[in-house]
C-alpha cells in the first residue's frame, strides 16, 4: 500500500484507488489481489502485531467485538502508525446509523464496512455518512482531528476534506438473499467502492447451516456467490470475500480482488489445536498421555 499513502500517516491512505485499480475496467479481469486479516482481539498489542506481518489491510471489527469509540480509534491508529502506512485499517461498524462511523473516519480508517446492506437506499446512506458536504455527504467536521501541518495536509488546490473523500472506501457487505437480489443496484450506487460477501449470515438467511456441512457448499449458496461475482464483473465494482470461511475451488478466488484470508482469533484456535494434537501424538509415541487420558482409563 506504499504508493497509495496520503501526505500524513494521520490521514487515510487512498484505499479507493487501490481497490479500483485491482480490477481492469475494460477486461473485468483482476489485476492484483489485496490481502488482509480481521482483528478480533481488541488490544493494541494484537493490532501492532498484525500491522507488521505484511497484510495490505487489517479489519478492526467493531460489529462483533466490544469496542467503544476510544478503543476503536486507538486500534485504527496503531495499525496505521505501526505499519508506517504499509498496512491500512478498515473499520467494520455495527450499522450505518452507528456513532462509531464518525469516530472511525476521524481516526484515519481507510475504509468503512457497512454490514447487512440490502438495498441501494441503504448503500447511498452509507456513502453519505462517509463523505463531507463538499462531496454530497453529511459527515461532520471534527476540529480535534485537524492537526495543523500533520493531519490537515492536502495537495495545492485541494483540502483535507477532499483528500478524505477521495481516499476512504465505502464497502457494502451483502449477506442476505435480498442483498443478493439487489446486488446490481447496490454495486452501481454512486460512491460504493467495494462489495463484500458475508458468507455466514448469508447461509443463515438462506436457511442453511452457518458453516458448510461435510465441507461442501450448498448449491443454492454457490449460485448466490456466483451471482455476486457476475454482478461485480458486469458493474466493474470489485468484490471482497472472507476466503477462509468459504469452501470453494482455488479458481473461485479469481472473482474477488480483495481477500480477507484469516483472522487472529481463528488462527489462534486452529494453531493451538494443531499444536496440542501434535504434542499428544508425541506423548503416545513415548508411551505416555495426558491427565484426561489417565482419568478416562480409570486410573
Amino acid at each position: 500500500m506504499d504508493r497509495f499513502q496520503a501526505m500524513s500517516l494521520f490521514q487515510p491512505s487512498n484505499l479507493r484507488r487501490a481497490i479500483s485499480e485491482s480490477m481492469d475496467k475494460e477486461t473485468k479481469r483482476i489485476n492484483y489481489h489485496l490481502l488482509g486479516t480481521v482483528l478480533g482481539v481488541p488490544h493494541t498489542t494484537m493490532a501492532r502485531t498484525l500491522a507488521l506481518l505484511g497484510f495490505d489491510f487489517v479489519i478492526v471489527d467493531a460489529q462483533h467485538e466490544p469496542l467503544d469509540a476510544e478503543r476503536m480509534m486507538q486500534l485504527i491508529q496503531t495499525v496505521n502508525l505501526s505499519s508506517q502506512g504499509k498496512t491500512v485499517a478498515i473499520a467494520r461498524v455495527p450499522s450505518v446509523d452507528s456513532h462509531l462511523v464518525t469516530h472511525a473516519l476521524d481516526a484515519g480508517a481507510a475504509g468503512i464496512i457497512f454490514p447487512h446492506v440490502d438495498t441501494p437506499d441503504q448503500a447511498a446512506e452509507a456513502v453519505r455518512k462517509s463523505r463531507y458536504a463538499c462531496s454530497g455527504g453529511d459527515r461532520s467536521l471534527a476540529p480535534s482531528a485537524l492537526i495543523p501541518s500533520i493531519a490537515q495536509l492536502a495537495p495545492p488546490g485541494t483540502s483535507y476534506q477532499q483528500v478524505a473523500d477521495n481516499n476512504i472506501a465505502v464497502i457494502c457487505q451483502i449477506e442476505s438473499p435480498t442483498g443478493i437480489e439487489n446486488a446490481e443496484a447496490i454495486a452501481t450506487t454512486p460512491g460504493v467502492d467495494l462489495l463484500m460477501l458475508g458468507p455466514g449470515d448469508l447461509r443463515l438467511a438462506m436457511g442453511l447451516p452457518s458453516t458448510p456441512v461435510g465441507g461442501k457448499e450448498d448449491p443454492c449458496f454457490v449460485r448466490a456467490v456466483n451471482h455476486l461475482v457476475q454482478v461485480s464483473r458486469d458493474s466493474g465494482t470489485p468484490c471482497m470475500a472472507i476466503s477462509f470461511k468459504v469452501n470453494t475451488p482455488p479458481e473461485w478466488m479469481a472473482g474477488f480482488s480483495v481477500l480477507c484470508d484469516c483472522a487472529d482469533l481463528h488462527s489462534v484456535m486452529v494453531d493451538h489445536m494443531r499444536k496440542m494434537r501434535e504434542t499428544e501424538g508425541l506423548l503416545k509415541e513415548v508411551g505416555s498421555g495426558r491427565l484426561s487420558d489417565v482419568v478416562q482409563n480409570g486410573v
